[in-house]
C-alpha cells in the first residue's frame, strides 16, 4: 500500500523525512513515558524503532523504501493489543503530529494509512496471540488505570 496524491504523493506533502524523524521522536517519546503502552517497548532502544517507524511509513507514503524490519501484523501477533491500546496509541500519534505541526488534512491521510493495520494488529483476546518463536511469551500488560474486578 502507497498512497499516492496526484502529482504528490505523503511523503512529500508532509516534509518527507525531517517530518517523519520529527513526528516519530515526539511520538516514541510519548509512548516510551506512557505508563501502559511503554510497557510493550521495554527492552527495544528507542532510537532503533523510531528509525524502523520512519523507514515504514516512507515507504508506505511514497518516499524511499529502504524499510527493512518486520511488517506491522507478523511483528505484533506476539502481543495483545486490544481496542483501547490501539486507540491509546492512536492518541499519541495524532497528539504527536500536532506537535510537529503536520496539518490536520495531512494529518487524516497519515492515519487512514496507519488505520489500515489495524485489523490485523488489534486482538479480542489472548487466543488471537500467536507466538514468533518457541522461546517467545504472549506479551500483555493490564491498564494500570483500570481497577481490578
Amino acid at each position: 500500500m502507497v498512497m499516492k496524491l496526484g502529482e504528490n504523493n505523503l511523503f512529500d506533502l508532509i516534509g518527507g523525512r525531517p517530518t517523519l524523524e520529527k513526528v516519530h521522536k515526539i511520538f516514541y517519546d510519548k509512548i516510551y513515558a506512557h505508563p501502559w503502552i511503554g510497557r510493550y517497548f521495554e527492552g527495544i532502544q528507542q532510537d532503533v524503532i523510531e528509525v524502523q517507524q520512519s523507514d515504514f511509513m516512507s515507504q508506505i507514503m511514497g518516499g524511499p523504501s529502504n524499510f527493512c524490519g518486520k511488517l506491522p501484523v507478523p511483528a505484533h501477533r506476539h502481543m495483545m493489543i486490544s481496542e483501547e491500546l490501539f486507540d491509546v496509541r492512536t492518541q499519541l500519534l495524532v497528539d504527536s503530529m500536532t506537535e510537529a505541526q503536520v496539518s490536520p488534512e495531512n494529518q487524516m491521510l497519515w492515519l487512514k494509512l496507519d488505520q489500515a493495520f489495524k485489523k490485523g494488529i488489534v486482538k479480542n483476546s489472548l487466543g488471537d496471540c500467536t507466538l514468533r518463536f518457541n522461546t517467545d511469551e504472549i506479551v500483555n500488560f493490564p491498564n494500570p488505570h483500570k481497577k481490578s474486578a
